[in-house]
């Protein structure tokens, strides 16, 4: 539909998906009728790592308001309750023939149900790395109330930068951009912990120690040298 030229905005959903994929090439597991699936056809005038920002801190955003459950973002883009996994989120991006900025918006959200009825018999491990909304809040939610909620916090960030990067004078000061990684940056439960970063085969350990303006995770290892982490998967050794 992105490459057809569709409308800026469009939003589609599902209520089921049976090949749903995640970072990293990984499988994204579903159960009909129970969670929040939805992909939004964006064209950003602005850096993709605002969209990773963006989409992140509505998902958030719309935990608390909708289920007054407090909620953390894991580098760069994982959302978790209680360390555990509720919410992933996929952006990919291309140009189309005019060198326009397509960008697909993927979100997938534990909603309702148990993680011990929505996983695959292989996927025992994911009964401690993972929830839903409805395990934190302990009652089912609206999936209708949290995609709305979801896509107005979605809205209003994507048409503030919008304006923003379309605007000489504001794009050079980029204050809503600088804002929104602010909240973003204060929301990520990943920061001063230990963490380890798989890159494939190579592990890199050290102290999350900050991120930078890209959104870049700032490691600082135990030799004293940082670096600068543009990918990779986090994990949390034990501390």
């Amino acid at each position: 539909m992105a490459r057809e030229g569709s409308d800026e905005g469009m939003v589609i959903l599902t209520d089921n998906q049976i090949a749903g994929k995640g970072r990293l090439g990984r499988r994204w597991f579903d159960r009909a009728g129970c969670n929040v699936l939805s992909s939004t056809i964006l064209w950003p005038c602005f850096p993709p790592y605002l969209l990773v920002m963006m989409a992140s801190l509505a998902v958030v955003e719309t935990i608390v308001e909708v289920c007054d459950v407090a909620a953390t973002i894991k580098w760069p883009n994982d959302v978790l309750i209680n360390d555990q996994k509720v919410a992933g989120i996929l952006i990919e991006t291309c140009y189309d023939p005019t060198g326009r900025l397509v960008a697909i918006v993927g979100i997938g959200v534990n909603v309702n149900g148990h993680i011990s009825q929505l996983t695959q018999p292989e996927s025992i491990p994911l009964y401690t790395t993972a929830t839903t909304v409805e395990t934190a809040c302990g009652h089912p939610v609206s999936r209708e109330a949290f995609i709305a909620r979801l896509l107005h916090h979605l809205e209003e960030m994507y048409l503030t930068l919008q304006e923003e990067a379309r605007d000489p004078i504001t794009a050079q000061r980029g204050t809503a951009a600088r804002l929104i990684q602010e909240r973003w940056r204060s929301q990520l439960s990943t920061l001063g912990r230990t963490v380890e970063v798989h890159q494939g085969d190579q592990v890199l350990t050290g102290i999350a120690e900050d991120v930078n303006g890209n959104g870049e995770l700032l490691l600082r290892s135990y030799t004293g040298t940082r670096t600068r982490i543009t990918w990779g998967d986090i994990g949390y050794p034990t501390e």
